[in-house]
Formats: structure tokens, sequence, C-alpha cells
């Protein structure tokens, strides 16, 4: 990416039919991304909007954010508005919209109607059952939209397998016993290996929006860098990028961050391994 496509930040959030900017808004930003199950909760902050504008914008509805650059932006995150709410600071009306990226699974159980037990609420597999077959008969009793699946092993339950109580706690164990994570990635649920990511074929470097050297860390038996660049969409979960600097030099993959946009910051900080 050239030098001269770092200019002009562009922010767009789409929502209930409605298409606010930056050209003509203040808008700030927090996004969070990270490779577990659990939902991130995005926030998008707009700026004195009218009050016919501000009812417009309903709880439910999908709400996308796009940023970047004029010669270069994208989507950085999409899921459901959770929260609309309006506060006044000094002569400002600030409108904070909260984002869910995808659906909380955690609080559902085994109800009769996804039961294969008429006396017993639970779901039950037979000896031999490959983990491939429960993981998507689980995905469809949760009501998971999958985007992608690939196991690095598709694990058989040769004394069969059953679900009880919270049905996401089977799944994550199931993922697991295959060598596979499962998350969030642009608001689509992933289950693939910890190890594979998305082939950006981007470069990050100083020329690039790289803001300083990234420090090394190492945690839980993990390491990687810690890397902060001027905002990029193209960084999210399992993104696999080029990093050129003095201290980290290879590829690498992300693992967690986050976007922010604060009216003076426009930056992405995250975590590679």
């Amino acid at each position: 990416m050239a030098n001269n496509q770092l200019f002009g930040r562009v922010i767009r959030v789409k929502t209930s039919g409605l298409t606010f900017m930056n050209e003509n808004l203040e808008i700030h930003f927090y996004v969070p991304f990270d490779d577990d199950p659990k939902p991130n909760v995005s926030k998008v902050e707009i700026f004195n909007l009218s009050q016919d504008t501000i009812n417009r914008i309903k709880r439910g509805e999908t709400c996308t954010i796009e940023a970047g650059y004029r010669g270069d932006y994208g989507v950085i995150a999409s899921g459901k508005i959770s929260s609309v709410a309006t506060r006044r600071e000094g002569v400002d009306k600030i409108t904070a919209i909260t984002v869910m990226e995808g659906d909380d699974y955690s609080r559902i159980k085994v109800t009769p109607k996804t039961s294969t037990d008429k006396k017993h609420l639970k779901i039950s597999f037979k000896k031999g059952t490959k983990a491939s077959v429960i993981i998507k008969r689980l995905c469809g009793a949760l009501g998971v939209k999958l985007a992608y699946m690939r196991l690095p092993k598709d694990v058989v339950y040769k004394n069969g397998y059953t679900v009880t109580g919270l049905i996401l706690n089977n799944l994550e164990e199931i993922v697991r016993d295959c060598g596979a994570s499962m998350y969030y990635r642009r608001g689509q649920m992933v289950i693939r290996s910890i190890k594979e990511g998305t082939d950006e074929r981007f470069i990050l470097k100083e020329e690039t929006g790289l803001i300083e050297s990234p420090e090394p860390f190492e945690e839980d038996g993990v390491r990687g860098y810690r890397v902060k660049c001027l905002l990029q969409h193209r960084i999210t979960t399992a993104s696999i990028i080029e990093i050129s600097s003095k201290t980290a030099k290879g590829k690498y993959r992300v693992r967690k961050g986050e976007h922010r946009a604060d009216g003076n910051d426009f930056v992405t900080e995250f975590e590679v391994i």
C-alpha cells in the first residue's frame, strides 16, 4: 500500500437503512477481536444527530462498521445492535450504539425440541459417530450458522457421545478434541485450527502504517509480538500478515486486538504469534 493511501480517514456506519460518515459527522469507535467463541461487543459513538435520526436506530438491526482511508477501507465489524443510548457532554449530544458480533449461545440448553430422548433432555449420538456430524447437529440446535469449518482431525467417538445441559460447553469440547478453535471473524463463526488463518497478502512496515517496533511477549507458553499501527481493516482474528521491522520479521497470525478511533487516535493494536 502506497504512502498516499494512508490519508483521508474514512469511517462509515451502516444500520436501519441509514449511513453515517465522518465527512459530516464526528464518529468514534472501539472494535475488539479475539479467537474465542464469545461474541465481541463493539461501541460506536456518533455526535450531534437529530432526534428523528436517533429514533430510527433500532435494537436488533444489523450494524456494519467500515474504516480505513480514502484509497483503502473495509469492514472491521458487523453485528446486531444491542443498545442505543444518548447523553449530553457539554454542547455535544452523543449517541452510543453497542453492537454484538454474533449471538451469545452460552445459556442455551437442550430442550424437548432439540432432545433425541423423549424421557430425558439429552442429545445422544451412536457409537462410532464422527465429530463433524456432532458439530453440525449441535450448531443446528444452537442456531449457529457456520461460515467455515475445517477440522485438523475428525475424531471418531467409539462409545458415542451424549449432550446434556448447556450445549455450547459440549460443542467447545468437541472442537478442542479435533485440535480446532471456534471464534467469530468479522461477525461470522469459524471453526478451524488455531494455527490456520486467512492470508491477507499484506506486508506491515513503516511505509504501510507500522507506528513502532513490535514488542516481544511470552504468555502461557505462547510467544509473539504486540503490534501497533495506523488503522488497518485487513487485520482481525486469524489474519496472516507479514511484518517487516527491526524486532519482528516474517509471517504471523493475529490472535486478538482492537481497532480504535477516538477523535485523535486512528489505530489498530494487536497480538501476533
